[in-house]
């Protein structure tokens, strides 16, 4: 790079940053400041807040339902992974045969869902599950004669989880694909010759060299589990009670809810240094896979 380019880059690069800082970095400045205080969505205190410390955080770790709340969104999270990933190896592992008849509807069917919106996805699937004879699914258990059952009511985190899967199983599989193609052909078909079986060359060839992809896969997927919002709240509203209240709704609801913005902020807080608590503990595997 020439002086001259290193002259125009920061003017290049300054309205990029200038945005960042408008609409991303004074944004957090201000939730945690937030935080600290009273703040209401309406009423007195939405005009005349006051600084209160860390009563905010003192509450939110007294609180049962902020834990039950955790809970549940690591809950979602193990489920939602450990589906996405056998959907999705498996969907890498058909497509990246050299004969596969479907290929292309496969592959089509599985990435579909990844650009329609969440809460669009939402609407299809309230209807997919809907209670008695309207819903789709128990039109389907009514031709064999099994009695509707009430999804999200009886089963309301296999519901969530299950939309999920079907949402978000094509990222996976794309990882999974791209790192499958760039295994070399020789290897597997050396392990062929030696005697090794399909499972022993998924389990010692493949996977070990597509760790990274995997490992790449769980950060990102992690991080999108943790702040799960429009998907979850679109189809149960963090109900019945609050048995699907995921750390995504438990922020809104405390935030635009119930009026307490200081207090939505100091949970969202929290859950974004979950987030980066988990980013550098999968950062640091990567790292030592690498190395």
């Amino acid at each position: 790079m020439t002086r001259a380019q290193n002259r125009f880059l920061p003017l290049l690069l300054f309205p990029s940053l200038l945005a960042i800082f408008i609409f991303m970095v004074l944004p957090a400045l201000w939730t945690i400041y937030v935080s600290f205080t009273d703040m209401a969505l309406a009423g007195p205190k939405a005009l005349n807040m006051t600084f209160i410390g860390l009563k905010n955080y003192v509450r939110l770790f007294s609180s049962e339902d902020f834990y039950h709340s955790v809970v549940l969104t690591l809950e979602y999270s193990i489920f939602t992974n450990i589906g996405q990933f056998v959907i999705g190896i498996a969907a890498a592992l058909l497509i990246s045969r050299r004969v596969f008849v479907g290929k292309n509807f496969l592959m089509a069917v599985i990435v579909l869902p990844m650009v329609i919106p969440g809460i669009t996805q939402a609407l299809i699937w309230s209807s997919m599950l809907g209670s008695q004879e309207f819903g789709t699914l128990n039109r389907l258990l009514g031709l064999i004669n099994v009695a509707p059952v009430l999804w999200t009511q009886a089963f309301p985190m296999f519901s969530i989880v299950l939309v999920n899967l079907w949402n978000n199983s094509g990222f996976a599989m794309i990882l999974f694909l791209a790192g499958l193609e760039s295994i070399p052909q020789e290897l597997l078909e050396a392990a062929q010759m030696d005697g090794a079986s399909g499972w022993q060359q998924l389990l010692f060839i493949k996977l070990p060299l597509i760790r990274y992809m995997v490992l790449l896969w769980l950060l990102l997927n992690t991080i999108g589990c943790l702040g799960m919002f429009d998907l979850v709240y679109g189809l149960t509203r963090g109900g019945p009670g609050n048995a699907t209240e995921l750390l995504g709704i438990y922020v809104y609801n405390r935030g635009f809810r119930f009026y307490e913005l200081g207090f939505g902020s100091a949970a969202s807080l929290i859950l974004i240094f979950m987030s980066l608590a988990l980013s550098f503990l999968y950062l640091r595997l990567m790292r030592v896979e690498l190395d």
